[in-house]
């Protein structure tokens, strides 16, 4: 899967919510290839994710962005109601796009069995593949992945991490916010790191 080349950044961004300075003055630009952010809980870690992606307002500075982004955060963010199928067929045609691959991309990620269940019926385990398998679903060139290992077995954890690669290898911009997995640094992976809302060396 080919994807055109995306990018995002943040020029002196400032993110207040709740009237707290979550981050500060943070300038970062993603291109194509595995980016890292490394930070304990409470760092800026999701926020920052969210603020590439526009959904969080800045109080201060720009981003800018190009392409279609795919943003993936520490929950599901799957709907209710519908089965994992409905749910990505859903997905891929919101963006205009065929969804012929998501029975392919449910089996990849062993869902094939479970494909027409309700998303409230799955595992934690079961409803985060189902997720993650937006990855093979949308070919977006730019993916923002929160904390994307929790809840998963073994064998979920090395689809992802072959998920990834292949990702980086189409070309697409990928950054990976975790606290750990430093088995992804060995993929040339750039590093960066966060703690109480400002940019730091990993």
């Amino acid at each position: 899967m080919r994807t055109v080349e995306a990018c995002a950044s943040l020029h002196d961004a400032t993110v207040v919510i709740d009237d707290r300075v979550i981050l500060r003055d943070v300038s970062l630009e993603i291109g194509p290839g595995l980016t890292v952010l490394r930070g304990p809980n409470g760092a800026g870690k999701t926020t920052l994710l969210r603020a590439l992606a526009g959904l969080v307002p800045l109080a201060r500075g720009r981003r800018q962005a190009t392409g279609e982004l795919l943003y993936i955060g520490h929950r599901p963010m799957l709907l209710h109601g519908l089965t994992a199928r409905e749910n990505l067929t859903f997905f891929a045609r919101f963006r205009g796009t065929p969804a012929d691959g998501v029975a392919g991309a449910l089996a990849a990620w062993g869902l094939a069995d479970r494909a027409d269940r309700s998303v409230e019926t799955l595992s934690a385990g079961e409803r985060r593949r189902a997720s993650l398998a937006r990855l093979d679903a949308e070919a977006t060139g730019l993916v923002l992945l929160d904390e994307p290992f929790a809840d998963l077995d073994d064998a979920a954890v090395s689809r992802l991490g072959e998920a990834i690669a292949r990702a980086r290898g189409d070309g697409r911009a990928v950054i990976v916010a975790t606290h750990a997995r430093h088995e992804l640094d060995q993929d040339g992976a750039r590093r960066v790191g966060i703690a109480a809302g400002a940019l730091t060396t990993p």
